[in-house]
């Protein structure tokens, strides 16, 4: 982002071929002042060249400046009209396509025009071709723009073409910006990070971005430009983190206790892996410190990160304090509280679910035992954060898939906690892996555990894509799978028929596979409309046998451990998302027989294709998340565009990972040796990020 070294800011309808109505548009887009338009990096470059030259670029776009000679309108439909055009070094005949009433209008004989279009070779004719695709008229000033051999063509949005601004026209409307006010440019970063770093000066870069020498300059600056992007977001980052360790005083956990002997030498059913202990030890060190922890767990589908929430809070209850469970929606409250439940019911610690329509007597319990202490553990959803709800002495919080709630709802559970000036230990918990480079994006001010290792009973779910024709073997199936003792999921993308869209719904097939299709087994069926608890009393049907099929929507998600479910139907694949499709497939496969999954789908496009694909080729989660990092793009990895942190004008976190890394290493070892940024050579660092990221600051308080 552009800063400037005085304040010189003048309004964009000052500039040549803007005006009040255009500027209205700009506005719309969020460009405001001059200084804006810095940031609309160019998507494309055009060749500057002499008509004597045309032969050098056959099949390239390029910009040519020329008089008009003749012009000869079209005699038949469907016919270009022909623009006979000289720039001295040679003749040129212009293809213009489309209305040749307006052609008329638009091109006058006699007058210079710049025009930018597809160098082609007519071979019935033996010439150079030139197919026009925009143009403007020439004006003074344009030789200043011609002066560079590469002329930038930027991105078009529907609010300037509203205005009648095109794409060369928007080129001048920039030139004229960075001609104005590029002598005010000032750096925004010291020295020595640009040298460490082989960054070219911020100046330099964009300028050669705009306007490159050559097309080897443009790759360099764009480095250049996205180091600087992510060197400011991981400057928050590590402002963040700072602040939680020298200024925030946590809760020593010192005593392991007897509970947690218990839990691991008796209780468990199972042997932790080797990446679940060392976890653990992370957790266990963290919680030792005087400083408050911050730590996101990851891990694929069914590693076992709830057994590692566990350990944590016991080791909090051992030390007297209350811990809080918040999760997203009800159902996964459900079924968390359930889980919690089996484990600390036989440690004599008191769990209770704190979630919207409880009945008022049994809520005002749940609220004085929480006041007053006696429930040690505290499951809920955003319920938790609600006026009324006080905690005695809560001392530890872990946030189930954080990324569905916001940055206030998560302050304010931990206002909630603060008991004589202490802070909780926070551990984050996400349903899927998270790409590295999101992971640093957006919980980079936090320490990461990654679990990446399953269980080593598990067998590895077998994928398969199945047509439309193939459903009575899938059906076929079903029923031998059934036959064993089995059970299955069979999950549909909609609850209801629907005329908008053209797919098959949960509750009209659950009516067909009853009635006609299986109606010998026991079915049963969810869907988000149906109150938690309905949803939950069939789940618990279908957990306890008493149903063979369960037919749901995306509903069962998360959360839904049943081991006995060895098959899941997904219609309709092609869809859901990729990291939806595996969290979907991970509840089958937690029993020790073989699980499977079949991907119903017809008419794929690429892109679903490749993520059914990729569901067949793997079944790990974190090479899942990068192909689905690189289908959706960052801002919509979560299913929400709900991060500003992620929208980059020039980083691209695909792509851009070394250089990340090295942005996240030079913004932590600055805030190392300069906390306050109080250096005179850090003084540019300090200037620009409270001129651009001072809305930025509120967050390093709440986060």
């Amino acid at each position: 982002m552009l800063a400037l070294a005085k304040e010189k800011i003048s309004e964009i309808a000052y500039l040549k071929s803007v005006g009040p109505k255009r500027a209205e548009a700009f506005e719309k887009l969020g460009f405001h002042k001059i200084t804006d338009l810095f940031n609309v990096y160019p998507r494309d470059y055009l060749f500057n060249t002499k008509i004597d030259k045309l032969s050098q670029y056959i099949d390239k776009n390029v910009v040519i400046c020329a008089e008009i000679m003749d012009k000869q309108m079209p005699r038949r439909p469907n016919h270009p009209t022909r623009l006979l055009v000289s720039d001295g070094t040679g003749r040129l005949a212009v293809l213009i396509w489309g209305n040749a009433f307006y052609r008329e209008k638009q091109f006058l004989v006699g007058n210079k025009y710049l025009f930018w279009g597809k160098v082609g070779f007519n071979n019935f004719e033996g010439i150079v071709q030139f197919d026009l695709r925009d143009h403007k008229k020439y004006e003074a000033g344009d030789d200043e723009l011609l002066k560079y051999p590469y002329i930038p063509i930027y991105i078009l949005s529907q609010e300037l073409k509203k205005t009648w601004i095109r794409p060369l026209i928007l080129t001048k409307i920039i030139f004229n910006a960075i001609r104005k006010c590029s002598s005010d440019i000032h750096e925004n970063l010291s020295p020595e990070i640009r040298d460490e770093n082989g960054l070219l000066e911020h100046k330099k870069a964009l300028l050669r971005l705009h306007f490159p020498i050559n097309l080897e300059d443009v790759e360099m600056s764009r480095q250049t430009l996205a180091f600087e992007e992510l060197f400011y977001l991981q400057l928050i980052m590590a402002l963040k983190k700072r602040k939680v360790e020298n200024q925030e005083t946590g809760i020593v956990f010192e005593k392991t206790g007897v509970r947690v002997e218990k839990l691991f030498h008796e209780l468990l059913a199972f042997e932790l892996t080797d990446a679940q202990k060392r976890v653990i030890r992370e957790i266990r060190a963290d919680m030792k410190k005087p400083k408050p922890m911050n730590r996101l767990l990851q891990g694929d589908v069914g590693s076992g990160k709830t057994i590692v929430a566990v350990f944590a809070m016991l080791v909090a209850i051992e030390n007297g304090y209350q811990c809080a469970f918040m999760c997203p929606t009800e159902i996964l409250a459900e079924q968390h509280y359930k889980v919690l439940k089996s484990y600390f019911d036989k440690l004599d610690v008191n769990v209770v679910q704190l979630v919207g329509g409880q009945k008022k007597k049994m809520r005002e319990q749940i609220l004085q035992d929480i006041r007053l202490g006696k429930a040690n553990v505290i499951v809920g959803t955003h319920a938790l954060i609600q006026e009324g709800v006080e905690f005695k002495n809560l001392g530890f919080i872990v946030i189930d898939e954080q990324h569905k709630f916001g940055v206030m709802q998560r302050a304010r559970l931990r206002e909630k906690s603060s008991q004589n000036g202490l802070n909780p230990d926070v551990l984050v918990m996400t349903a899927t892996p998270i790409p590295r480079t999101l992971s640093l994006t957006v919980y980079g001010d936090l320490d990461v555990s990654v679990i990446d290792e399953l269980p080593k009973n598990r067998k590895e779910i077998k994928t398969v894509i199945r047509r439309e024709s193939n459903r009575e073997d899938v059906y076929s199936f079903v029923r031998d799978e059934v036959k064993k003792r089995r059970q299955v999921y069979i999950v549909y993308p909609i609850i209801d028929e629907s005329e908008k869209l053209d797919l098959k719904s949960a509750k009209a097939n659950y009516e067909i596979l009853k009635k006609d299709v299986f109606p010998d087994l026991r079915l049963g069926l969810v869907h988000g409309r149906l109150f938690w608890y309905e949803i939950d009393d069939t789940i618990e049907d279908f957990k306890n046998g008493k149903l063979d099929i369960l037919v749901t929507t995306t509903v069962i998600e998360v959360g839904i451990d049943i081991p006995n479910a060895s098959l899941m139907i997904i219609e309709e694949a092609q869809r859901f998302g990729l990291s939806q499709l595996h969290q979907l497939r991970g509840r089958v496969g937690r029993g020790t027989e073989q699980s499977y999954c079949i991907l119903l789908a017809d008419r794929l496009d690429d892109t679903s294709r490749l993520r059914l694909d990729t569901m067949v080729e793997t079944t790990d989660g974190f090479k899942i998340s990068n192909v689905d990092l690189q289908i959706r793009g960052p801002g919509e990895f979560f299913g929400t565009r709900q991060s500003g942190e992620l929208k980059f004008t020039a980083a691209d976190l695909i792509k851009d990972a070394q250089l990340l890394d090295k942005a996240r290493h030079s913004a932590f070892k600055l805030i190392d040796e300069d906390t306050q940024l109080r250096k005179p050579e850090h003084e540019c660092i300090r200037e620009h990020f409270f001129k651009v990221y001072k809305d930025s600051l509120g967050l390093i308080d709440v986060g």
